[in-house]
């Protein structure tokens, strides 16, 4: 009974800051921010290509579009839509849905929203074939705030739906943002530099390495950590055991196959694959060449997504706090909306899950 009345006064909550916000907009007298009029004059468009503009509405070209914007972040003003209310839901914005942490992240997203009287609705961009179609979407739906797992966010994105007074929270972000952003990631070097030292600490001296996409912030970071473990033990980072991945399974094989026709001699004894679909890649290309994983190829992968603990043999991987990102995600966007103030960049430490697949080298 005590947590039904619980979520209806969440509920109410919600509801209330919903209508505070939309009347807060509607108040907002016509002197403190430019005319909708003056708007278009300056941008030489029609004031309905404003209006479309700043609530997300099709029916207008990127060029003009851009110019509208520029405008609207020289007005200095948030656009928000005042015309809509805000709906008690958290939109995740990702990729696409696989075993790469997102179903991990839907989970205990919708999870954490639920526990603050909210839903959770998830936008699929189809590796960003579709991320302005997503974009203009939320907008639509105005949510409460939005998560965003995407790999290729980009600064215009992000600009998108701060003109439109909608939290953004950044999951694993790419690159160093700007201070306007607010993200979550792990200590992806620290994380990489225990794997590669529990992989030393077994003799291994021939460490190859799938990196993820060296373009990208978590990418360099689980090589730097590889690197300065294996030269902290005196261990040479030798060119032809390192290959760049991109996470994704289909160069991840290519890759494991790269390593694994290396004459004996100077194939590794060990592989640490910069995320776990690419070692489930590096098993398969293994399995093929009749070679034994964990006596004859140690594997190492990065995530602990599912099925990393179910493969034979388990998977010796790095934990990804998915439950604890998730959680804050959710209370960085509540804490946004009430105007609190709050640490902008959060990192969360990682830990190695040792596991069967790798094992004491064999001579």
């Amino acid at each position: 009974m005590e947590n039904a009345l619980s979520k209806n006064a969440q509920k109410l909550e919600r509801e209330k800051m919903a209508i505070n916000s939309k009347q807060s907009g509607l108040e907002e007298s016509e002197s403190s921010k430019p005319k909708i009029t003056e708007l278009a004059k300056e941008a030489g468009v029609s004031p309905s290509t404003i209006s479309k503009v700043i609530n997300g509405r099709s029916g207008v070209s990127e060029e003009t579009r851009r110019r509208v914007e520029k405008v609207l972040a020289k007005s200095g003003r948030d656009y928000s839509l005042v015309s809509t209310k805000i709906s008690p839901t958290v939109e995740l914005l990702v990729d696409y849905v696989a075993n790469n942490g997102t179903i991990e992240m839907i989970t205990y997203a919708s999870h954490w929203a639920q526990k603050e009287g909210l839903a959770l609705t998830v936008a699929q961009t189809n590796n960003g074939k579709k991320r302005e179609e997503c974009l203009r979407g939320i907008v639509d739906r105005n949510p409460l705030g939005v998560i965003s797992q995407m790999s290729d966010l980009e600064e215009k994105d992000k600009e998108f739906l701060r003109m439109r007074n909608i939290p953004l929270v950044i999951i694993d972000p790419v690159s160093i943002g700007s201070g306007n952003d607010h993200t979550i990631s792990i200590d992806n070097w620290t994380g990489s530099y225990e794997l590669t030292r529990h992989l030393i600490s077994l003799g291994h001296k021939r460490i190859g390495v799938i990196t993820g996409p060296l373009n990208v912030q978590s990418g360099v970071a689980r090589f730097a950590g590889y690197s300065a473990a294996m030269e902290q033990a005196g261990l040479s980072v030798d060119k032809d055991l390192v290959k760049e991945g991109d996470y994704l399974p289909e160069l991840g094989y290519k890759m494991a196959c790269d390593l694994l026709d290396l004459p004996k001699a100077k194939r590794p004894t060990a592989i640490f694959a910069c995320n776990d679909i690419t070692a489930v890649n590096v098993y398969r290309a293994a399995r093929e060449r009749g070679i034994k994983l964990g006596t004859e190829l140690s594997v190492a992968g990065f995530d602990d997504v599912y099925p990393a603990q179910y493969l034979m043999p388990s998977l010796t991987t790095v934990n990804q706090p998915f439950d604890i990102m998730a959680k804050n995600a959710v209370s960085m966007i509540l804490a946004i909306r009430e105007g609190k103030e709050i640490e902008s960049q959060l990192v969360l430490p990682a830990h190695v899950v040792i596991r069967d697949s790798t094992q004491p080298v064999v001579d």
